[in-house]
């Protein structure tokens, strides 16, 4: 059988992308939303200096352990919850007991299991404060070795909370790098990354980004059942052929 050729690059899907959808602010600072610079839900396009504190590198971190098997609508209201209870710093997630924690973020899903990985994480980080000093690959493999952490909620906090250029895989880029024919459904994690990591420059503002474009277009178009007709990568994705 003939080889099928590459029909868009990586840096084609993301011209693209950012042609269709422009700037996507993220992670988002819910705590900051509508203030000067962020908009209602606390996204902040174009400007990549976020997060600026350690008070909201944590929320990003709050925000990656939540945002784990849900829609990020659901992250949205359990964090409202936690500032409204007050309950947002490392201590007093600690000092919350874990039955009223699991309440305040029920709206997040898996809320029993989300709790105790956010007291795990909190003692961790109030443990090690100077976590986001290290290199890379040594924060990497830190944060791997924290129970509830797998590879994507460490590169999301890698890239967003210290704003190092690691690209996050998830279903999304899966799905949609699959269906344009650059890599396999079932693509290991750490190959597809470092695919995706040698092709492309090593710009933190680009994987933030590149990985906030696919999440956006797999939600519009290259959903589950995708709507390809309408999808402005369609001339050139392998589906369509």
């Amino acid at each position: 059988m003939a080889r099928v050729p590459i029909l868009l690059t990586l840096k084609e899907i993301y011209s693209i992308l950012y042609q269709e959808y422009g700037p996507q602010g993220w992670w988002p600072i819910p705590s900051l939303a509508g203030t000067q610079g962020f908009d209602a839900h606390g996204y902040h396009p174009r400007d990549y200096t976020h997060p600026k504190t350690d008070t909201r590198r944590w929320e990003i971190v709050l925000g990656a352990i939540l945002t784990q098997n849900t829609a990020w609508k659901n992250v949205e209201k359990a964090l409202a919850n936690l500032r409204a209870a007050e309950v947002t710093s490392k201590e007093r997630i600690l000092a919350c007991s874990a039955k009223k924690l699991a309440s305040l973020i029920r709206p997040a899903g898996y809320f029993n299991q989300k709790a105790e990985r956010l007291k795990i994480v909190a003692r961790f980080f109030l443990e090690h404060p100077d976590t986001f000093k290290l290199d890379t690959a040594t924060m990497r493999q830190t944060l791997l070795g924290i129970k509830g952490i797998g590879p994507e909620t460490a590169d999301s906090i890698i890239l967003y909370a210290a704003k190092r250029p690691q690209f996050v895989i998830d279903a999304y880029t899966r799905r949609i790098l699959s269906r344009v024919g650059l890599t396999e459904k079932d693509a290991a994690y750490n190959g597809l990354q470092q695919h995706i990591m040698e092709e492309l420059p090593p710009d933190e503002k680009l994987f933030n980004e590149y990985h906030a474009l696919l999440v956006e277009h797999a939600k519009r178009y290259c959903r589950t059942e995708p709507l390809c007709e309408t999808c402005p990568l369609a001339g050139k994705c392998r589906r369509k052929l």
